[in-house]
């Protein structure tokens, strides 16, 4: 057994010592020509490279033709670009000709319009003197009836219905925004003066979210005799341009008819020398602002439950609740004859808004307010100690 063991391992000793010399005899004949091996290697090499040529060919021809399509495209994209850009300046030198074209007639139309313009300005002042002549001439009574330029309407909305409102009482909560027709005459018989008497009982009298104690205090006889006097202070200076027929002041708590006052002259003649003398007039540091307006129907205009105290809607209604005239003055539809009232110049009247004016005499209603008013603070007083 150990025989056979020894044998193994000269025979692998021997077998492995063969394969030595072998590899040995082959690295010896590799380098040369004469060797098989040699050349079947040079062989594949060639074979490897004529592969890669070609290889490298293909990839050249197919880069070349992907360059040209490219380069093909790019032409085609230039030539449209070219061709676009041509037909762009094109229609931009035909716009630019229409343009100057258009400039010119509008040149010329614009000449042709201050002329029109300068012709119907001249039309106008001579139409505005020949008016301003006749209404001279009408208001000196050389004339029975007014120029025809003031018997003409002015309508806020054309061809829609009237607001049934504003005919009966030339007043509307939504003014000219209203959705219905509001028709002004040019000149009428009848002057507003709109909100023009103001007192502290109308102001106030609403709900006032910040003071709800504000008018705890306040009576409604103190608005009527402030409103007697306003009365006897406003009326003279409006009889002195003619005979009036109405004097109507609102007591409504709504804003667009609280201390509108109406008056209604006799003649036409009459309330349009009384707009021209009255109108932008200062009264009590604040402008007035008349109006002429018609009022077909006082029966209609004025709240039918106002004088029986019956109204559902109280001064918040949209019908005219007037003050109480004294001495019951103007208060019936048929007037009879009564003298002009006469009072001395009041100190409210002023042609501008300075606060400047001589000193006066206290009303007893400014009296009187004033000390209630003093009351009134010490009440408070007293009620926080």
């Amino acid at each position: 057994m150990g025989r056979h063991r020894d044998w193994r391992k000269i025979a692998k000793r021997e077998r492995r010592r063969k394969i030595r010399k072998h590899n040995a005899k082959n690295r010896d004949c590799w380098p040369s020509p004469s060797c098989n091996e040699y050349k079947q290697w040079i062989i594949d090499q060639e074979l490897l490279e004529q592969q890669e040529i070609e290889q490298i060919e293909e990839d050249n021809r197919r880069e070349n033709e992907k360059w040209l399509q490219a380069e093909l495209i790019t032409i085609t994209r230039i030539k449209k670009f070219e061709a676009e850009r041509q037909r762009n300046l094109q229609k931009q030198l035909v716009a630019e000709a229409k343009m100057r074209e258009e400039w010119e007639e509008e040149k010329l139309r614009r000449e042709k319009e201050s002329q029109r313009l300068k012709q119907i300005e001249e039309e106008n002042l001579a139409r505005q003197a020949k008016f301003l002549n006749s209404l001279e001439e009408f208001l000196n009574g050389n004339l029975s009836e007014p120029p025809e330029g003031l018997s003409t309407y002015r309508e806020t909305k054309p061809n829609m219905e009237l607001c049934p409102f504003f005919v009966k009482t030339s007043c509307c909560r939504f003014g000219d925004q209203c959705s219905r027709n509001h028709q002004y005459p040019a000149i009428s018989n009848i002057l507003l003066a709109t909100n023009f008497y103001v007192h502290f009982g109308l102001e106030n009298a609403n709900f006032n979210e910040y003071d709800t104690d504000v008018m705890l205090e306040y009576e409604e006889s103190e608005t009527s005799r402030h409103y007697k006097d306003f009365f006897y202070d406003v009326l003279p200076e409006f009889q002195k341009h003619g005979k009036i027929t109405q004097f109507k002041v609102c007591n409504n708590y709504e804003k667009h008819l609280r201390g509108n006052t109406y008056v209604e002259y006799l003649d036409i003649r009459s309330a349009v020398r009384a707009y021209r003398a009255l109108h932008s007039r200062w009264y009590g540091g604040r402008q007035i602002t008349l109006q002429f307006c018609q009022i077909t129907s006082w029966k209609n205009a004025i709240c039918g439950l106002q004088s029986r105290k019956r109204c559902p809607k109280g001064r918040s209604c949209n019908f005219l609740h007037v003050f109480a005239n004294p001495e019951n003055l103007f208060m019936y539809y048929d007037i009879p004859e009564r003298k002009p009232l006469t009072s001395k110049t009041s100190w409210r009247w002023s042609e501008s808004p300075e606060r400047t004016s001589p000193k006066r005499k206290r009303s007893k209603s400014k009296d009187r307010e004033k000390e209630r008013s003093h009351h009134r603070h010490k009440r408070k007083h007293s009620k926080r100690r």
